[in-house]
């Protein structure tokens, strides 16, 4: 039996990485960096050598204004697409400044818009299949402070999913997983944000659980999942 074809954005480090090694069993995984070339290739080849089948391919979700070029790349790459997960995004302070506000929403909410779109729309004409949107937990209910353009985007991500949920009648199934603060943030400056976090392994397990749930059941559609430990109900001082 052929296997399905799945692209992970930013999958090569961190929890996409974790996404793409749980998936690589079950599907061909096209694996999506940007400044991470060296963490994808070490992560393909090492799929590669336990026989899995796995293809990279360089984009920056920063320039929108090719993104249709970006989709018919990727489906090209083994011929369909069949799992969407749009996990690439940027978590930078930006104290509303102009450039940064931009860039976080060029990437964190109109790069996965619009891939939305166009690989939904291939899929639908494919016999189906399924997106999954990674979000943020608080930003709806407890916005972080400094980070505008951040908490802007990913509650965006909210709204897309249930939009384009209803776009594709049922042929493509839309869901999100908004995530509480599962691991410190790569940046060092503010890598102390959080004044608690899972234990990785915990919420790294509650996110793949949930995937996998979401991909087993049909019935699931423009749905929104919290995994935060209740943090969106918390008061704190972000």
């Amino acid at each position: 039996m052929n296997k399905k074809v799945a692209l992970i954005t930013g999958g090569s480090k961190r929890i996409g990485r974790e996404i793409s090694l749980h998936l690589s069993k079950k599907y061909k995984l096209l694996i999506h960096y940007n400044n991470s070339f060296n963490e994808a290739k070490d992560l393909s080849e090492n799929l590669k050598d336990l026989g899995l089948d796995c293809k990279t391919i360089k984009y920056d979700f920063n320039d929108t204004t090719k993104i249709r070029n970006f989709s018919q790349r990727c489906i090209k790459k083994y011929g369909s697409i069949e799992l969407l997960i749009n996990n690439a995004s940027i978590f930078e302070e930006d104290e509303i400044d102009e450039r940064l506000l931009v860039k976080n929403m060029n990437i964190n909410l109109i790069s996965p818009m619009l891939l939305t779109k166009y690989l939904g729309e291939h899929m639908k004409k494919n016999c189906g299949g399924n997106i999954i949107n990674i979000g943020d937990s608080l930003s709806l209910n407890n916005p972080w402070h400094k980070f505008t353009g951040y908490t802007i985007s990913k509650s965006g991500l909210n709204i897309l999913t249930k939009t384009m949920s209803k776009n594709f009648n049922n042929k493509v199934r839309v869901n999100s997983l908004n995530l509480g603060p599962i691991m410190k943030p790569s940046d060092k400056k503010i890598n102390n944000i959080y004044k608690t976090n899972y234990r990785s392994k915990d919420g790294i397990s509650s996110i793949l659980k949930f995937i996998d749930y979401i991909l087993k059941d049909k019935k699931i559609n423009g749905k929104i999942f919290n995994i935060d430990n209740a943090e969106r109900l918390m008061i704190n001082s972000y």
